[in-house]
């Protein structure tokens, strides 16, 4: 696509390079289904609805696309490093030019080989199969809290830019499956990082408020006497899409508070979304939209988990 304006020139493609590039944001997109568990009088979702969980809608994971890469050992031209948000499982395997196969550990997308590594200035190749991350431009991120009639209001929201398609790891582009995107699907911004201290209840639906969780930082309950008992991961629990899920014969009471302190990216959710010609021509030009933070969605005491 080329339009001229006396010797000027605007390529649409290049403009989704930009959208692209090394400063646009990786994005995580979950798109949302309405859940049918409405009451009839009301419209309203039902709060005990097990699918849903009373948000009245259910959120879809990202498909998962294959693709690799290949380095040169030690190479100081490109860095041996994948996305930071990679989890070692989605490695597939690691092989060089003779065939021979490696094991490797990431360190925040960094390459460390476990064991025999490739000779210095050796080729080899990293296959991974994760989820497909789409790419956009953030802005206008604002924070602010006003007093209202009815107490404190809070508003967290930015703007986001999105094009109709995103570059994968290894160069390639794919249609951008956030292009249509609308209220309520959520995005993870798998590049940025939270801290986030929240207080669970043992058995009573002990969801994460952002599942995409990096580290653990800590885990506490306290007794009767309020005296605190430390719960470490992997030993005491394990967290599965953003559950907690407690080992057997371990962890505080069922029903007993606990906090949980962890490091995640933080989730938005399409809070509006404006009808906007983005077609002319036949060509598909970038879209914005309106992300709120995903803890303001509304359901009371959802976000925690009750």
């Amino acid at each position: 696509m080329r339009h001229s304006f006396d010797g000027y020139a605007f390529h649409l493609e290049h403009f989704d390079e930009l959208l692209n590039g090394e400063q646009s944001w990786a994005l995580l997109y979950l798109p949302a289904r309405a859940c049918p568990c409405r009451d009839r009088a009301t419209g309203s979702p039902q709060p005990t609805c097990p699918r849903c969980r009373g948000y009245g809608f259910t959120w879809e994971p990202p498909p998962r696309v294959e693709w690799t890469l290949t380095f040169h050992r030690g190479s100081a031209a490109r860095p041996e490093a994948l996305p930071r948000h990679l989890r070692p499982e989605e490695v597939m395997a690691v092989w060089d030019e003779e065939g021979r196969s490696y094991a490797i550990a990431l360190e925040d997308g960094q390459i460390r080989f476990v064991g025999e590594a490739p000779p210095e200035g050796a080729a080899y190749h990293v296959r991974v199969r994760a989820p497909l991350v789409a790419r956009g431009h953030g802005q206008n991120l604002a924070g602010r809290k006003e007093v209202g009639e009815y107490g404190e209001l809070d508003h967290r929201d930015l703007s986001l830019t999105l094009p109709a398609r995103t570059r994968l790891p290894d160069g390639r582009y794919v249609a951008n499956p956030a292009f249509f995107a609308a209220y309520p699907d959520r995005f993870v911004l798998v590049d940025a990082r939270v801290r986030v201290s929240q207080v669970l209840h043992r058995g009573e639906e002990e969801h994460l408020l952002y599942a995409y969780v990096y580290q653990v930082l800590g885990c506490e309950a306290l007794d009767a006497q309020f005296r605190p008992s430390a719960y470490a991961p992997g030993e005491d629990f394990t967290l599965e899409a953003g559950r907690v899920v407690w080992t057997p014969g371990r962890g505080p009471r069922m029903g007993t508070p606990y906090t949980l302190t962890y490091i995640a990216a933080p989730e938005f959710y399409v809070f509006r979304e404006l009808p906007q010609v983005r077609h002319q021509g036949g060509h598909s030009l970038p879209r914005r939209l309106h992300l709120r933070v995903w803890e303001l969605f509304p359901r009371p005491g959802a976000a925690y988990g009750r």
